[in-house]
């Protein structure tokens, strides 16, 4: 049923596509896999580092369990969050999709489903996440060995968004 429902949304997916860098970007969407103390701890420090920098940052991890660790540091949804029909059904979610960042990063290198699924609803200028063979909306994937963390990520994610240079040009309709 959450398959059948991603290609739905991914059907009916209608965003304004725009090249973004980190540094172009004034809002951030960070939607990621907390279900690890490692995982939260790494997305928190990049947060904070791009909070630094002037970005306005939000986050929402998902935590793959019935009953998440207590902390308020993000918001958060679990297994336990969905409607019969297996779809997602948190507060937390609905508010994250229905935002419009400039960018949305997801990482999900262990490729749930539901963070998937919440990637493709999401209204963001430029998607970009980890590598997915499942049917995504993402305008840039990168791959990166699971083992070398989401530090590794991010500075390969950083590396190269730099050497893409955003153009003050709209993009010729497609044919």
């Amino acid at each position: 049923m959450l398959r059948r429902s991603l290609r739905k949304v991914l059907a009916s997916q209608q965003r304004r596509r725009k090249i973004h860098t980190l540094k172009s970007a004034r809002s951030i969407g960070i939607l990621f896999d907390a279900t690890s103390e490692k995982n939260r701890k790494e997305v928190l420090q990049f947060a904070a580092s791009l909070e630094k920098s002037g970005k306005k940052v939000r986050l929402l991890g998902f935590i793959d369990g019935q009953n998440p660790p207590e902390q308020s540091q993000f918001p958060q949804f679990t297994q336990k969050d969905r409607h019969w029909t297996g779809l997602p059904k948190s507060e937390a979610l609905s508010g994250f999709v229905a935002e419009s960042f400039d960018v949305l990063l997801c990482l999900n290198p262990e490729q749930v489903l539901l963070l998937d699924w919440a990637a493709a609803a999401a209204q963001a200028a430029m998607k970009i996440g980890t590598f997915t063979e499942g049917p995504n909306d993402f305008d840039m994937l990168l791959e990166t060995p699971v083992e070398k963390g989401l530090r590794f990520f991010v500075d390969q994610l950083d590396l190269y968004l730099n050497k893409i240079v955003p153009s003050n040009y709209e993009p010729a309709a497609t044919i």
